[in-house]
């Protein structure tokens, strides 16, 4: 029995690494397909944002103002909320993002920086510099920006003074927070096949390193974290069948 176990691994093994491979190209087809800008949550998004300061605020530390803004993350696709003063400082963040505090410049990416620095002294107002700085404050993260997209906007009074600027971070595509079952199915898949591939070489070699008199156990465990490489080791190295 253990024989027969021993000649058919090796064809479970490729069948196995195939099956994971055309899987591998079905899971990155499918993400493209999710990742692909609908349109669609960009308007959603920018409307929920807009209903929190229309009416304006009288001041953004008012309690009803900051609810609202809270209270933003997981409606209508937003995933991440920045509120910021008018100088820059970063009054709240929420969200998926993690908490941030600083300024709009200490968050900004080094090429906003830059690009401030090559422009005419008086070229921008103090409200457009920080504009932009918050602007690049909020794409900074990065981690999540192939998921997300951001957009910000401007809290004024009624009378016209900045009282703040809104940052926001939403999702690219209504796929991305909704179930996919062939996106689930794809990946359990390919989670199926990686596991009976790497399972497949360590089994292998214990059942060959014991009929030979080797030492299956380590050899296998050595396998096991090492895969292929390892697998080629044993077999350079593997005492010959008695």
């Amino acid at each position: 029995m253990a024989k027969k176990i021993k000649s058919i691994l090796p064809w479970i093994a490729v069948g196995s690494a195939l099956a994971a491979a055309i899987l591998t190209l079905a899971v990155i087809s499918q993400r493209r397909q999710m990742l692909v800008d609908s349109g669609t949550t960009r308007p959603a998004a920018e409307a929920a944002v807009e209903q929190v300061f229309s009416p304006p605020p009288a001041s953004l530390e008012e309690a009803g103002f900051q609810r609202a803004v809270e209270a933003l993350p997981g409606k209508a696709y937003i995933a991440g909320v920045w509120l910021f003063a008018p100088d820059g400082r970063i009054i709240s963040s929420s969200g998926m993002m993690r908490p941030k505090n600083g300024t709009a410049a200490g968050r900004a990416a080094a090429g906003a920086l830059r690009l401030l620095e090559t422009l005419p002294e008086n070229a921008l107002t103090a409200e457009q510099k920080t504009l932009v700085l918050a602007a690049s404050a909020i794409q900074s993260e990065g981690e999540h920006n192939d998921v997300l997209r951001h957009f910000i906007r401007e809290i004024r009074a009624t009378n016209g003074p900045l009282l703040g600027l809104i940052g926001a971070a939403y999702d690219v595509s209504p796929a991305i927070g909704a179930p996919n079952v062939r996106w689930i199915v794809f990946l359990l898949a390919w989670l199926f096949f990686i596991g009976v591939y790497w399972i497949s070489l360590p089994l292998w070699v214990w059942l060959d390193a014991r009929h030979r008199g080797d030492r299956a156990g380590i050899w296998a465990m050595f396998v096991i974290l090492g895969n292929l490489v390892a697998l080629m080791a044993y077999i350079l190295t593997r005492p010959k069948s008695s």
